[in-house]
């Protein structure tokens, strides 16, 4: 999404927070499937038979899913950023500073065109499903 700047700062902001708020619902229930897989391991239970055990999303499906969702929508924003503050006249050693990394990689992000977003492993059917997964069912206890 394009702003009244001509950038797409805003779009990029509000994909990031989406993305962090989906990752939150995720992450308890990752949270919950690790404890489930430690009470197993600790009961004897061998990772292969916890892991296939678990109800889905598992652990690892849980995992990819939320790093998959975090790193499209950080790229989006830095790229977005990045160029928004270019556009405003910064510097590239500046922007490099205020992100905490190296001006050749500040000169990658700008010269990277938008990216097109990736699949995004299982995600929910529903917000039932979602909301369901993250309160309830925790695997293994």
């Amino acid at each position: 999404m394009v702003d009244e700047r001509g950038d797409d700062v805003a779009g990029a902001l509000d994909a990031l927070s989406d993305a962090i708020e989906r990752n939150s619902g995720d992450e308890r229930m990752l949270l919950g499937r690790i404890h489930g897989l430690r009470r197993a391991r600790s009961s004897g239970v061998g990772m292969t038979s916890a892991l296939e055990n678990e109800p889905s999303p598992g652990t690892m499906q849980l995992l990819g899913r939320i790093l998959s969702r975090l790193m499209e929508a950080s790229g989006t924003a830095r790229r977005a950023l990045a160029r928004g503050m270019r556009a405003e006249g910064t510097s590239i050693p500046a922007i490099a500073r205020i992100f905490g990394v190296t001006h050749q990689r500040v000169s990658n992000i700008l010269n990277k065109p938008t990216a097109v977003p990736g699949p995004v492993l299982h995600e929910p059917d529903t917000a039932e499903e979602h909301a369901a997964e993250a309160s309830g069912n925790r695997g293994f206890g």
